[in-house]
Protein backbone atom coordinates (compact mmCIF):
# COMPACT_ATOMS: atom_id res chain seq x y z
CA UNK A 1 0.00 0.00 0.00
CA UNK A 2 1.46 3.01 -0.93
CA UNK A 3 2.28 5.77 1.75
CA UNK A 4 1.81 9.31 1.92
CA UNK A 5 5.31 9.93 2.04
CA UNK A 6 5.74 7.76 -0.63
CA UNK A 7 3.01 9.61 -2.82
CA UNK A 8 4.56 13.02 -2.35
CA UNK A 9 8.21 11.59 -3.13
CA UNK A 10 6.87 10.02 -6.39
CA UNK A 11 5.16 13.19 -7.20
CA UNK A 12 8.27 14.83 -6.16
CA UNK A 13 10.41 13.48 -8.81
CA UNK A 14 8.32 13.52 -11.53
CA UNK A 15 10.08 14.93 -14.35
CA UNK A 16 8.81 18.06 -15.51
CA UNK A 17 7.17 17.97 -19.10
CA UNK A 18 6.27 20.88 -21.42
CA UNK A 19 2.81 20.82 -21.79
CA UNK A 20 2.09 19.13 -25.27
CA UNK A 21 1.13 21.51 -28.64
CA UNK A 22 -2.65 22.38 -27.56
CA UNK A 23 -4.96 23.77 -30.51
CA UNK A 24 -4.99 27.62 -30.17
CA UNK A 25 -9.09 27.43 -29.46
CA UNK A 26 -8.54 25.38 -26.91
CA UNK A 27 -10.74 26.84 -23.49
CA UNK A 28 -8.22 26.47 -20.29
CA UNK A 29 -9.68 24.59 -17.52
CA UNK A 30 -8.45 22.79 -14.57
CA UNK A 31 -9.33 19.41 -12.32
CA UNK A 32 -8.59 18.75 -8.75
CA UNK A 33 -7.41 15.42 -8.50
CA UNK A 34 -8.50 15.50 -4.54
CA UNK A 35 -6.93 12.54 -2.68
CA UNK A 36 -7.62 11.71 1.18
CA UNK A 37 -6.86 9.17 3.96
CA UNK A 38 -9.66 7.25 4.12
CA UNK A 39 -10.40 3.78 5.50
CA UNK A 40 -8.55 1.99 2.76
CA UNK A 41 -5.44 3.84 2.78
CA UNK A 42 -4.51 6.84 0.29
CA UNK A 43 -8.41 7.62 -1.88
CA UNK A 44 -9.08 9.39 -4.68
CA UNK A 45 -12.07 11.63 -4.30
CA UNK A 46 -13.91 11.03 -8.02
CA UNK A 47 -17.52 12.44 -8.92
CA UNK A 48 -20.54 11.34 -10.89
CA UNK A 49 -22.13 14.17 -13.18
CA UNK A 50 -25.29 15.10 -12.76
CA UNK A 51 -28.01 13.92 -15.39
CA UNK A 52 -28.83 17.00 -15.86
CA UNK A 53 -25.71 18.44 -17.07
CA UNK A 54 -26.03 18.89 -21.35
CA UNK A 55 -22.30 17.77 -21.54
CA UNK A 56 -21.12 13.98 -20.60
CA UNK A 57 -23.98 13.34 -17.72
CA UNK A 58 -24.03 10.80 -15.58
CA UNK A 59 -19.97 10.01 -16.16
CA UNK A 60 -17.48 9.92 -13.49
CA UNK A 61 -15.09 12.76 -13.20
CA UNK A 62 -12.90 15.07 -11.03
CA UNK A 63 -14.34 18.38 -9.53
CA UNK A 64 -13.39 21.22 -12.07
CA UNK A 65 -13.87 22.99 -14.48
CA UNK A 66 -13.05 26.19 -17.15
CA UNK A 67 -10.61 29.44 -16.02
CA UNK A 68 -12.54 32.01 -14.99
CA UNK A 69 -10.99 35.54 -15.62
CA UNK A 70 -11.53 36.09 -11.64
CA UNK A 71 -9.09 33.02 -10.89
CA UNK A 72 -5.53 34.02 -10.07
CA UNK A 73 -4.23 30.99 -11.76
CA UNK A 74 -5.65 27.47 -13.18
CA UNK A 75 -4.95 25.95 -9.14
CA UNK A 76 -7.48 28.37 -8.35
CA UNK A 77 -9.96 27.29 -10.93
CA UNK A 78 -9.84 23.76 -9.81
CA UNK A 79 -10.24 25.02 -6.23
CA UNK A 80 -13.28 27.10 -7.04
CA UNK A 81 -15.02 24.33 -8.93
CA UNK A 82 -14.28 22.07 -6.24
CA UNK A 83 -15.86 24.27 -3.77
CA UNK A 84 -18.83 24.44 -6.23
CA UNK A 85 -19.53 21.35 -7.24
CA UNK A 86 -19.10 19.39 -3.54
CA UNK A 87 -18.44 22.08 -1.06
CA UNK A 88 -14.78 20.89 -0.81
CA UNK A 89 -13.48 23.95 1.34
CA UNK A 90 -10.35 25.19 -0.42
CA UNK A 91 -8.47 25.97 2.45
CA UNK A 92 -8.55 21.94 3.35
CA UNK A 93 -6.53 21.28 0.09
CA UNK A 94 -2.84 21.22 -0.22
CA UNK A 95 -1.47 21.08 -3.84
CA UNK A 96 0.88 18.34 -4.17
CA UNK A 97 1.15 18.49 -8.13
CA UNK A 98 0.90 19.22 -11.37
CA UNK A 99 0.37 16.96 -14.75
CA UNK A 100 0.67 18.22 -18.32
CA UNK A 101 -2.04 19.58 -19.63
CA UNK A 102 -4.40 17.48 -22.13
CA UNK A 103 -6.75 18.52 -24.62
CA UNK A 104 -9.95 17.06 -24.51
CA UNK A 105 -12.79 15.88 -27.61
CA UNK A 106 -14.95 19.01 -25.83
CA UNK A 107 -12.22 21.33 -26.90
CA UNK A 108 -10.86 21.75 -23.36
CA UNK A 109 -6.89 22.22 -22.21
CA UNK A 110 -7.38 20.37 -18.84
CA UNK A 111 -4.74 20.74 -16.77
CA UNK A 112 -4.76 18.59 -13.34
CA UNK A 113 -3.52 19.32 -10.29
CA UNK A 114 -3.07 16.54 -6.81
CA UNK A 115 -4.16 18.03 -3.84
CA UNK A 116 -4.20 16.64 -0.34
CA UNK A 117 -7.02 16.82 1.16
CA UNK A 118 -7.00 17.18 5.00
CA UNK A 119 -9.30 15.18 7.43
CA UNK A 120 -12.51 13.53 6.57
CA UNK A 121 -14.23 16.74 4.61
CA UNK A 122 -18.23 17.06 4.34
CA UNK A 123 -19.47 17.26 0.82
CA UNK A 124 -22.54 19.37 -0.22
CA UNK A 125 -23.20 18.52 -3.76
CA UNK A 126 -24.43 20.79 -6.19
CA UNK A 127 -27.48 18.76 -7.50
CA UNK A 128 -27.21 20.46 -10.56
CA UNK A 129 -23.47 19.28 -11.10
CA UNK A 130 -22.96 16.50 -9.64
CA UNK A 131 -25.09 13.38 -8.76
CA UNK A 132 -23.06 11.73 -6.27
CA UNK A 133 -19.44 11.58 -4.61
CA UNK A 134 -17.23 8.52 -3.84
CA UNK A 135 -14.15 7.43 -2.91
CA UNK A 136 -11.48 5.05 -4.24
CA UNK A 137 -8.43 3.21 -3.37
CA UNK A 138 -5.95 4.86 -4.89
CA UNK A 139 -3.47 1.76 -4.83
CA UNK A 140 -6.09 0.18 -7.15
CA UNK A 141 -6.68 3.16 -9.67
CA UNK A 142 -2.65 3.00 -10.02
CA UNK A 143 -2.55 -0.50 -10.71
CA UNK A 144 -2.39 -0.66 -14.48
CA UNK A 145 -3.87 -4.28 -14.36
CA UNK A 146 -7.28 -2.26 -13.87
CA UNK A 147 -7.07 -0.11 -17.37
CA UNK A 148 -8.48 -1.47 -20.14
CA UNK A 149 -7.42 0.04 -23.48
CA UNK A 150 -8.97 0.20 -26.40
CA UNK A 151 -8.44 1.80 -29.76
CA UNK A 152 -10.90 3.21 -31.97
CA UNK A 153 -10.92 4.48 -35.63
CA UNK A 154 -12.70 8.05 -35.47
CA UNK A 155 -13.34 10.20 -38.24
CA UNK A 156 -9.96 8.85 -40.03
CA UNK A 157 -7.90 9.00 -36.50
CA UNK A 158 -6.87 6.21 -34.12
CA UNK A 159 -7.78 7.26 -30.55
CA UNK A 160 -7.16 5.35 -26.87
CA UNK A 161 -10.04 5.20 -24.75
CA UNK A 162 -9.09 3.82 -21.43
CA UNK A 163 -11.58 2.02 -19.12
CA UNK A 164 -10.65 1.21 -15.46
CA UNK A 165 -13.78 -0.71 -13.34
CA UNK A 166 -13.97 -0.10 -9.77
CA UNK A 167 -17.13 -2.49 -8.57
CA UNK A 168 -19.91 -1.38 -10.48
CA UNK A 169 -18.57 1.44 -11.91
CA UNK A 170 -16.55 2.16 -15.24
CA UNK A 171 -14.56 5.44 -15.23
CA UNK A 172 -13.50 6.47 -18.99
CA UNK A 173 -12.78 9.16 -21.05
CA UNK A 174 -10.56 12.25 -19.64
CA UNK A 175 -10.84 11.17 -16.51
CA UNK A 176 -9.26 7.55 -16.84
CA UNK A 177 -6.73 9.19 -19.15
CA UNK A 178 -5.77 11.38 -16.75
CA UNK A 179 -5.70 8.73 -14.04
CA UNK A 180 -3.73 6.09 -16.52
CA UNK A 181 -0.79 8.74 -17.28
CA UNK A 182 -0.47 9.72 -13.55
CA UNK A 183 -0.39 6.04 -13.16
CA UNK A 184 2.15 5.52 -15.98
CA UNK A 185 4.24 8.59 -14.19
CA UNK A 186 4.80 7.46 -10.80
CA UNK A 187 4.73 3.64 -11.45
CA UNK A 188 6.37 1.60 -9.06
Amino acid sequence: MMTLSELKTRINLLTPRPDPTLPRHAHAAAVLMPIVEGSCGLELILTRRSLELRHHPGQVSFPGGRFDSTDASLWHTALRESWEEIGLLPHLCQPLGQLEAQYTVSGFALTPFIGLVSGQPSFKLNPSEVAAVFQVPLDYLLDLRHHHIFRLNRQGQEHEVIFIRWQQVWIWGITARVIHNFSKQIAR
